[in-house]
């Protein structure tokens, strides 16, 4: 049988695949061709791809969380590299959004372009960074016994890695609608509110009347963690004399006022 010299690790093996690392033997330098392959191989690829991430995400969530923490890293994609993507892509995407929005409401009106709009996206676009820590916490905390930190670090990142994906999806209607930015957007907040409530239930829980109770609290905990953080990243501490509030309570009440 011939040898192979491994480019990977520099090892002799025999076969198609490396016995030392794994890499393929029939792998060569680095051109366009072997490039675009890769790209699309890891998004349609049936065992590891992020179309079957995606679609298991939003079909079978726990089958996705379970098998990644027992061990199934081959399986799916990796969950940072799942959060990088829809990350970046949705950060371009939402750039191309405001400035349509603004070429649309300056045809109208010289003065009608969404400034504040804009800010507050470029102010927050990095708040998964602050968010995700502290949602961390709150599962952490609640489901400790069950979920070490390391298994509820993952659920958070792939789960936020959902929220972008469902913007992505939902991005397109923009354009037509733009007029009704802050109505879809609204819609967009409550289905990632009930994806959070479905995915916290089925993959902590075992599904009793008070685990029912405890995915409610996580929403909420998650929903609070989200809008004070934009806030911060807003106002800094003067939090209460722009939300026009005088104590933490009242500030609660309005985070919840749509």
């Amino acid at each position: 049988m011939q040898h192979n010299l491994c480019k990977n690790c520099d090892r002799t093996f025999e076969g198609q695949f490396c016995s030392y690392c794994g890499q393929k033997s029939s792998v060569s330098e680095l051109n366009m061709h072997d490039l675009i392959h890769e790209f699309w191989h890891s998004i349609t690829h049936t065992d590891k791809g992020i179309l079957k991430l995606v679609k298991d995400l939003f079909l079978h969530p726990k089958k996705v969380y379970h098998g990644y923490f027992a061990g199934q890293r081959k399986t799916y994609f990796s969950p940072v590299t799942f959060f990088l993507i829809t990350a970046t892509l949705l950060l371009l995407i939402g750039y191309k959004i405001y400035d349509y929005e603004d070429a649309v409401h300056m045809a109208n009106n010289p003065y009608g372009y969404n400034e504040f709009g804009k800010t507050v996206f470029e102010a927050t676009k990095f708040r998964s960074l602050f968010t995700i820590p502290c949602a961390v916490l709150v599962t952490w905390l609640l489901f400790r016994k069950q979920f070490n930190f390391a298994k509820n670090v993952v659920f958070w990142i792939y789960f936020n890695a959902l929220l972008f994906t469902i913007d992505l999806i939902v991005s397109p209607l923009y354009f037509p609608f733009i007029l009704h930015k802050a109505t879809i957007e609204l819609y967009v907040l409550f289905i990632g509110y009930a994806f959070l409530f479905w995915h916290v239930l089925v993959v902590f829980t075992n599904k009793k009347w008070t685990d029912y109770l405890l995915s409610f609290l996580v929403v909420n905990c998650f929903h609070i963690i989200n809008y004070v953080t934009i806030y911060l990243l807003l106002f800094g501490t003067n939090i209460f004399e722009q939300t026009k509030t005088n104590n933490v309570f009242e500030f609660l009440i309005h985070l919840y006022t749509f």
